[in-house]
């Protein structure tokens, strides 16, 4: 009863019992090891406990899914024949060291397999011996890489004279500007930010360089043309504008855009 009504819950017939023997639920688990299991097999991360002879403890839920293996068959064995081959052959060197010295050891190794995998392992001291843990970051990887080469791109156009770049949102205003865009406009970098990407160039460009945006933020549709960029003390400069959709993992997200000289050979950069 609930305030004077009937409701209903929905209980394993297990707890049933006990509750139908006058028994109390096991809602809470005091013992320290049956919590600390409990915790390891919820974690992501793949662990190994050994012991100081280098024989396996404990293997959390991660890692017996990662090696196929059921900790009953591999507990009390050495940590070598779980970790056999030339494949882990590093790991385990590391891990004589860190019983060998005390000192922990990270590094990040590639795995070969039907999906290659790069790890980044951890072995630290543990009490009554040791402790592996190795998380799977080859997707962060893949990150870093491209956000490595983005920079040395950006930085390559940066240097390049009578290229500018830069980005809008799904809105069509201007989120980032490179400082050889202001220089071209003749104007603060921070004065560009939020401005609509049209409004940059001559009034007789606006409509067709609005269509060609309205077209890359709805179909993804990249363009090319000249146009004039307003600004500078001639007020309106020769140039050829390149834009391209800037996708992010929930869909479009922008674009980016390249301006260079229209009477510079480096335009054919552009294209």
């Amino acid at each position: 009863m609930n305030h004077g009504h009937i409701n209903l819950s929905l209980i394993s017939t297990e707890l049933f019992l006990r509750l139908s023997n006058g028994q109390q639920p096991a809602d809470k688990i005091s013992h320290p090891a049956a919590r600390f299991d409990i915790l390891l097999d919820m974690i992501a991360t793949q662990v190994i406990l050994i012991d100081r002879q280098l024989n396996l403890l404990r293997l959390n839920l991660a890692a017996r899914k990662k090696m196929e293996v059921s900790e009953q068959d591999v507990r009390g064995a050495p940590l070598s024949h779980l970790l056999a081959g030339q494949d882990y052959h590093f790991v385990l060197r590391a891990v004589e060291r860190v019983r060998d010295t005390g000192v922990a050891e990270e590094f990040e190794l590639n795995l070969p397999g039907q999906r290659q995998a790069i790890l980044r392992f951890q072995i630290t001291p543990f009490p009554g011996g040791f402790a592996l843990l190795a998380d799977e970051i080859s997707d962060r990887v893949t990150l870093r890489d491209q956000d490595a080469r983005t920079a040395a791109y950006e930085a390559l156009i940066d240097g390049l004279p009578g290229l500018a770049r830069g980005a809008f949102n799904i809105r069509g205003s201007v989120t980032h500007a490179s400082p050889a865009l202001a220089q071209l406009i003749g104007t603060d970098e921070s004065r560009i930010i939020g401005v609509r990407f049209a409004t940059l160039f001559d009034a007789s460009n606006r409509g067709k360089i609005s269509d060609a945006m309205e077209s890359l933020l709805t179909s993804g549709t990249p363009f090319g043309m000249a146009a004039g960029l307003v600004g500078g003390e001639a007020g309106s400069r020769a140039i050829r504008v390149h834009a391209a959709p800037l996708r992010s993992a929930d869909g479009q997200a922008g674009g980016i855009f390249l301006l260079g000289s229209a009477a510079d050979d480096q335009a054919c950069i552009l294209q």
